[in-house]
């Protein structure tokens, strides 16, 4: 359950820097600065709960946050047909 709710935060996380980005491009200042703070407190939250863990099982977190990325970006590119 652990890395299920690690996999779907990456995810999460992912279509916030997202919009993040696109909010940049679009010169979108106040949104752009409120979603880069929220992704800083974010990963900062997320980082120190994962490395609470022992050492095996951070690097375990790690990798699944990334895929939970990966998927992310592949979603939100795949929704907007790139």
């Amino acid at each position: 359950m652990k890395y299920i709710l690690i996999f779907i935060a990456g995810f999460i996380i992912d279509l916030i820097i997202t919009k993040y980005t696109k909010d940049v491009a679009r010169n979108r200042i106040w949104s752009a600065t409120l979603f880069s703070g929220l992704i800083t407190i974010a990963n900062f939250t997320f980082l120190n709960i994962i490395l609470r863990d022992p050492i095996y099982e951070s690097v375990i977190s790690i990798l699944i946050f990334a895929v939970g990325n990966c998927f992310g970006t592949y979603f939100i590119m795949k929704r907007n047909g790139a």
